[in-house]
C-alpha cells in the first residue's frame, strides 16, 4: 500500500513539474505574440492585438470541493501552536491538501480562508489575536 501511495507522489510531482514547464512556455509565448502585435501595429494602426483568456478550470477541478472549509480551518488553528496569520493558515491547509504553490487553487486559498475565519469570528470560534505588521491578523481559537 505504502508503495502505491509513494509512486502517486511521484506521479504528481512530474506532473507538477510538467505544468510548471508549460504554463512558462505559454507565458513566454503571449509575450512573443505581444512583441508581434506592437510591430504589426507600427506598420498597420488597424491591427488590433490578440487578446488571450484564461480558461476557467472545469467544474469539480477544485480540490476542496465537497470540504468543510471551516472545520478543516478550525482544525488547522487548533493544531498551531500559537496564534497562526491568513497566509499560513491557508499554506498550512493547502499543503495539507497537496496543492502545489503554482496551482489556480492555492493563489485564491488566503482569500477564501480569509472570509471563511471572518465568519468563524462572527460566530465566536475564533478571534484575531492581534496584527502581523499592522495588517495581517492572527487568529486563535476563541475560549
Amino acid at each position: 500500500m505504502a508503495g502505491a501511495v509513494e509512486e502517486l507522489l511521484k506521479k504528481r510531482g512530474e506532473l507538477t513539474e510538467r505544468r510548471r514547464t508549460l504554463e512558462q512556455e505559454i507565458k513566454q509565448i503571449d509575450s512573443d505574440l505581444a512583441a508581434i502585435d506592437q510591430v504589426a501595429r507600427l506598420f498597420d494602426p488597424s491591427i488590433l492585438p490578440t487578446i488571450t483568456s484564461r480558461k476557467k478550470l472545469p467544474a469539480g477541478s477544485n480540490p476542496l470541493t465537497g470540504e468543510n472549509l471551516s472545520a478543516i480551518a478550525l482544525k488547522t488553528i487548533r493544531e498551531a501552536k500559537e496564534s497562526i496569520s491568513t497566509a499560513a493558515c491557508s499554506s498550512a491547509i493547502a499543503r495539507d491538501k497537496g496543492l502545489a504553490e503554482d496551482d489556480p487553487f492555492f493563489k485564491a486559498m488566503p482569500s477564501r480562508i480569509s472570509a471563511t475565519l471572518s465568519n468563524l469570528e462572527k460566530r465566536g470560534r475564533v478571534r484575531q489575536a492581534g496584527t502581523v505588521d499592522g495588517r495581517k491578523n492572527l487568529w486563535e481559537i476563541a475560549r
